[in-house]
């Protein structure tokens, strides 16, 4: 199985920070239909757009009808800190919401079950996982049928450095902790938000994250809050998942000269 996850796109018309969202966002989209269009699955993990204005979501719809990916290579969408979720709703009428109106929502592949959740609150940089959520993510989990879980989600569960210098990541952090603790099905955790290339283990879970296609930044190993940006390649992740392994392979969209040997 081989699943594409992308992240941090924001989508803006105007030039941000002097780099083209919509151009970077078009050649990452247009690389994975030339390459990858044998995938099985492609998820765009928040931050969807920049400021979150309408007229960004119709210019994210305008790419993907473009570009006419494969039906079942429609991107799984999720919102991030740099989303408006009622903007959202206005123009990805089909996206799937829970029943407190959050955009989560899960599909069941065979034997896996993916599961899609929503970390975004109005006005704040930092995830939130509120309590309704969190039921939500629970009872999905526990009528899972013993299915292999993948959660994905914006923003990261852990710090992706120091304690004292993640003011940005996930809020609950230890109710979240609660939950996956509980749970011995779930596979691997994904996200986005940090805009760096992580992978490790939290809680004897493998987790991983691509870089932005926009504007990817570097890692942060101070023990102060901040952050840095370099002349570094966007990519977007590969993840090929067999009975007994799951690989994660970084895809620089942007690279040129390619020689096969």
């Amino acid at each position: 199985m081989k699943i594409i996850h992308l992240s941090d796109p924001h989508i803006e018309p105007d030039i941000l920070f002097g780099i083209d969202s919509i151009d970077r966002f078009t050649s990452a989209i247009t690389h994975i239909s030339n390459n990858h269009a044998d995938a099985d699955l492609f998820i765009i993990s928040g931050d969807l757009t920049h400021y979150g204005k309408k007229e960004s979501y119709r210019e994210l719809d305008k790419i993907l009808k473009k570009l006419n990916l494969p039906q079942h290579l429609y991107p799984k969408l999720m919102v991030g800190n740099h989303d408006d979720r009622i903007n959202f709703k206005k123009i990805f009428l089909n996206t799937p919401q829970d029943e407190n109106g959050f955009i989560q929502y899960f599909e069941d592949i065979g034997n896996k079950r993916f599961i899609f959740l929503d970390t975004n609150l109005k006005d704040t940089d930092q995830g939130h996982f509120c309590e309704k959520r969190q039921e939500w993510l629970i009872n999905v989990l526990k009528n899972n049928q013993n299915k292999s879980v993948y959660l994905f989600m914006h923003h990261n569960p852990l710090p992706t450095g120091y304690l004292s210098s993640d003011e940005i990541g996930l809020k609950q952090r230890n109710e979240f902790k609660l939950i996956i603790n509980s749970n011995s099905n779930i596979k691997h955790i994904f996200f986005g938000h940090q805009h760096i290339t992580t992978s490790g283990n939290y809680l004897g879970i493998p987790f991983s994250s691509p870089r932005s296609t926009w504007s990817p930044l570097i890692p942060n190993f101070s023990e102060n809050f901040r952050l840095g940006t370099a002349h570094t390649e966007p990519n977007y992740n590969i993840v090929l998942i067999r009975d007994d392994s799951l690989v994660v392979h970084t895809e620089d969209f942007l690279k040129t000269n390619i020689q096969w040997f």
